[in-house]
């Protein structure tokens, strides 16, 4: 066998070589990974601004939400409850009294399959109403009704005019919630 002859240029010209390689991978990585870091700069960045931006109305946003929970809550209640149905006759009842409409009759029929939804299932409980009253007088009972403690929703009406009061035959419709 035959003796290599290494020179000592050669020996030094492979050994930066192999450490310029290794410094040009070193740094091909350290960009990615600065790359990374800059990005997740940015994001933390534009989260600040937004907070200083938002945070003085964090208050305003508590009280809404607050609100909010409130609504729904009173909302929920405006639901006639299985075996309220007594509750809701005498609700209507002493109210038409508060409006000069007098009720001649409030009679309940079947309930009446209604909606369903992710709240869940409601029945239409049909009564058939038949008052006396002036027409105003009748119209605002109605808007107080409309915006009173249960939900109603009005499926027939009639009005006979009659002097000064007028004849009204109604059928209201009370949402009742079903467990």
């Amino acid at each position: 066998m035959r003796k290599l002859k290494l020179d000592k240029n050669i020996i030094f010209a492979a050994v930066a070589s192999a450490i310029l390689l290794v410094e040009i991978v070193l740094t091909i990585s350290g960009i990615g990974a600065i790359s990374g870091i800059n990005k997740n700069i940015s994001k933390v960045k534009q989260d600040l601004a937004t907070i200083e931006k938002e945070w003085p109305n964090k208050e305003n946003y508590v009280k809404k939400a607050d609100n909010l929970k409130k609504e729904i809550t009173a909302m929920r209640e405006k639901f006639i409850q299985p075996q309220q149905d007594s509750a809701l006759f005498s609700y209507i009842s002493s109210e038409s009294k508060n409006f000069s409409v007098q009720l001649k009759s409030l009679k309940p029929q079947p309930l009446q399959d209604y909606a369903s939804n992710k709240l869940g299932k409601f029945k239409c409980l049909p009564i058939a109403v038949s008052a006396t009253s002036s027409f105003h007088n009748f119209a605002r009972f109605m808007d107080f009704l409309q915006n009173g403690r249960y939900f109603f929703d009005v499926l027939e009406m009639r009005i006979l005019s009659d002097s000064p009061y007028h004849s009204i035959e109604m059928i209201i419709c009370g949402l009742v919630k079903e467990n």
